[in-house]
């Protein structure tokens, strides 16, 4: 072989180490959200970790990182070998983690190409906390890392350039008990990068500072002394439960070539696209499909874009979607009526490339935040009451327009006051989380989840005839049955629950007759005490 060749190939290799190093940000993030599922019993979290420490252990020392395959093969014999892992071991999971951090950095400084970001990091569970210690910080620690948080505490004011790529923090804490000048500090942290945090708040537990002011330094929310630490606390479950991008974008144009450039540009950013050609085929797609954001055009061969936009307002499942139109349309006039419609931005034909990017970035996440504070319910992460009847009223029509068997579950934890009076409430609650967490691992994709109320659960059933309902239903029973709530190494609380099944169109037309249905038979197969499951 030439020299000329042994050049190409030196390169070649270089070009790969490049990428493998680009993609290990990434892998991080999937290690530390695998342990961040450890830490709270998920089953398969376990088994992901052994598959991603096995993926380094073959991979590192092949791009000249040798220590990456030395710490991914120790981890996954760790895993492999007697005795079984357990919760007791996630610090050892994390310092593996830790050192496979080291050693990217390190292999990032030795071939002089640092470790990047990358467009879109994918959400690590990790927390930075500047703020002085009090038992105010304490609370704030434990309660972040119950949802899941790493927290890195410090108790002084720490610059984002001072921590490693492979650091970077999806939810940065600042306090203005550490900070001579939080506002300033903040819009460091607050910069429009693309390894901007996925959140950047003030905690200001003396009422300091002005609202408006920090507003405008761009930071994401200010909590005061009222609402520290339990509403910071919440903000971070809910921003954990959002995650980060790929965001799903619908993109709504009737030239063929544009929808295939902006599905191109999107794709850069790790968006998954759908793509229709006329306001009915978008609608079609929403009726079964809740995207994050819609690229809606004007001028549709069916009817204009305005009309989707207020048929996607008047329906409470897309009512708080982020639309942005696109458009050849330059007067005022017209971007009025977008507005009027219920559009969030107006974006002129040709779309310059950068400025779509940051839309739909912004515009997402943003969406998705107001959507899990409207949507969600805070304790349990599951759709709260007014959603899932939202929902079941949507299935229900859905289900009647296209002839689809439809089944409505309604679950009651046993017995619940006992487990409040004999543990408390605070255990009550984590009780509650689990349970919820057994539920979305048995149910599809397609279903859906709702806290009901108090100790009762809703679940929607799509395209399934009854026989199958019963079918799950002993499903949930048997696995929550088999996964029982650890409340220490010798003392484990196992949920019982009753459930009620109701069927479209078997045991009602609407969503009120369904639900009444399945809360008759609910209480019917509480009373019976037998399998606790009855049809209604």
């Amino acid at each position: 072989m030439s020299d000329t060749d042994d050049g190409a190939v030196d390169q070649a290799f270089i070009i790969l180490q490049r990428e493998y190093l680009a993609d290990a940000p990434a892998r991080l993030a999937d290690l530390r959200k695998d342990l961040a599922a450890f830490r709270t019993g998920e089953p398969d979290a376990l088994e992901s970790l052994r598959r991603r420490f096995h993926q380094l252990a073959g991979s590192g020392g092949s791009y000249g990182i040798p220590r990456v395959t030395d710490i991914g093969r120790a981890m996954e014999h760790r895993i492999l070998t007697p005795p079984p892992v357990t919760a007791n071991d996630a610090d050892l999971i994390e310092q593996a983690i830790q050192d496979l951090k080291q050693a990217f950095d390190q292999a990032g400084i030795d071939f002089a190409e640092p470790v990047p970001m990358g467009k879109i990091p994918g959400f690590a569970y990790r927390t930075l906390l500047m703020m002085a210690a009090s038992a105010t910080r304490e609370r704030l620690v434990e309660a972040l890392q119950e949802a899941g948080f790493v927290v890195d505490a410090r108790d002084h004011e720490v610059d984002p350039w001072d921590l490693a790529p492979s650091e970077r923090p999806d939810l940065v804490v600042l306090s203005t008990d550490v900070a001579v000048d939080p506002l300033a500090r903040v819009r460091i942290w607050s910069s429009v990068t693309a390894d901007r945090p996925r959140a950047v708040v003030l905690a200001d537990p003396l009422d300091r500072l002005d609202r408006l002011r920090t507003a405008a330094a761009g930071v994401d929310a200010v909590f005061g002394s009222s609402s520290l630490p339990d509403g910071l606390a919440q903000y971070a479950k809910a921003l954990a439960q959002i995650g980060a991008p790929p965001a799903n974008v619908l993109v709504v144009e009737d030239d063929p070539a544009q929808a295939q450039l902006l599905a191109t540009w999107l794709k850069q950013v790790n968006a998954r696209v759908r793509t229709a050609n006329s306001a009915q085929m978008a609608r079609d797609i929403l009726a079964t499909d809740v995207p994050d954001l819609v690229l809606l055009d004007v001028d549709l061969p069916d009817i204009d874009g305005y009309a989707v936009a207020r048929l996607m307002r008047q329906d409470p499942r897309l009512a708080l979607v982020p639309i942005v139109f696109l458009t050849a349309r330059r007067s005022l006039s017209d971007e009025m009526e977008g507005l009027r419609a219920g559009g969030d931005d107006f974006l002129g034909k040709p779309v310059e490339r950068s400025l779509l990017l940051q839309v739909v970035l912004t515009r997402t996440e943003r969406g998705r935040r107001i959507r899990e504070l409207v949507h969600r319910d805070a304790l349990t992460g599951a759709s709260n009451h007014a959603t899932l009847m939202d929902e079941l009223e949507h299935a229900i029509t859905f289900s009647g327009r296209h002839g689809e068997p439809l089944c409505f579950l309604m679950l009651d934890l046993d017995h619940f006051k006992r487990v409040n009076d004999t543990y408390g409430h605070m255990v009550g609650d984590q009780v509650l989380r689990h349970v919820a967490a057994v539920f979305r691992r048995v149910v599809r994709n397609s279903d859906l989840l709702g806290r009901y109320g108090g100790e009762e659960f809703g679940i929607i059933l799509r395209r399934c005839p009854p026989a199958n309902g019963r079918t799950i239903a002993t499903k949930l029973r048997e696995e929550l049955a088999a996964n029982p709530f650890l409340l220490s190494a010798e003392e484990v609380i196992r949920p019982r629950i009753s459930i009620g099944i109701a069927s479209f169109p078997g045991s009602g037309t609407t969503a009120t007759e369904v639900t009444a249905a399945a809360d008759r038979a609910m209480y019917k197969a509480k009373k019976s005490g037998r399998d606790r499951i009855e049809m209604g």
